[in-house]
């Protein structure tokens, strides 16, 4: 089981190792733009902040999340450039679960029974029904994920993380 982690830890690596820089402590660094004088982001207490641009995601998936960019300056293929402060936060790349390519089959019928079997839900719960809800349990409960990473329409990489994370306030995020 631990050479299949390796192996999957090397291959999402090789995957966006291009678009996302890793520090030697295997730590991506990673950009939100949100309210002033934050020290922490809470999925929580962003959910109830959410802008217009976050509703559809919630629409999609109701977990509190955070969302982040990997990339100084990166702006949101749909909107542009998020208004607000910007602040950068670390997390260790390998607790980021690759939700488009999904390498564990988390989001196949097969894992419906282990899920059920991790939450103590009943069969056909709109938790169980939701992909998105049962994969991040799963990642989370049986591998330790705490986010995922996913392309965003144009290329762009997306973080988005349901643990709390702390900040730090950075001057500027998009040039000039």
């Amino acid at each position: 089981m631990k050479h299949l982690f390796e192996n999957w830890r090397g291959f999402l690596k090789e995957e966006y190792e291009d678009q996302v820089d890793v520090d030697e402590e295997g730590n991506v660094t990673l950009y939100h733009v949100g309210g002033e004088n934050l020290e922490e982001l809470a999925p929580g207490l962003a959910e109830k902040g959410r802008k217009g641009y976050s509703k559809q995601e919630f629409k999609t998936w109701d977990r509190p999340r955070v969302f982040f960019f990997v990339k100084p300056g990166q702006e949101d293929t749909g909107l542009g450039r998020i208004q607000g402060t910007p602040y950068t936060a670390k997390m260790k790349f390998s607790e980021l679960y690759p939700v488009h390519e999904d390498p564990q089959k988390l989001s196949y019928p097969e894992m419906r029974e282990k899920f059920r079997e991790v939450t103590g839900l009943e069969p056909n719960s709109p938790r169980e029904n939701n992909i998105y809800e049962r994969v991040a349990t799963l990642a989370e409960e049986l591998y330790g994920y705490k986010g995922f990473i996913y392309p965003q329409n144009g290329g762009n990489i997306i973080v988005a993380t349901w643990k709390k994370i702390p900040v730090t306030r950075i001057d500027k995020f998009y040039g000039g």
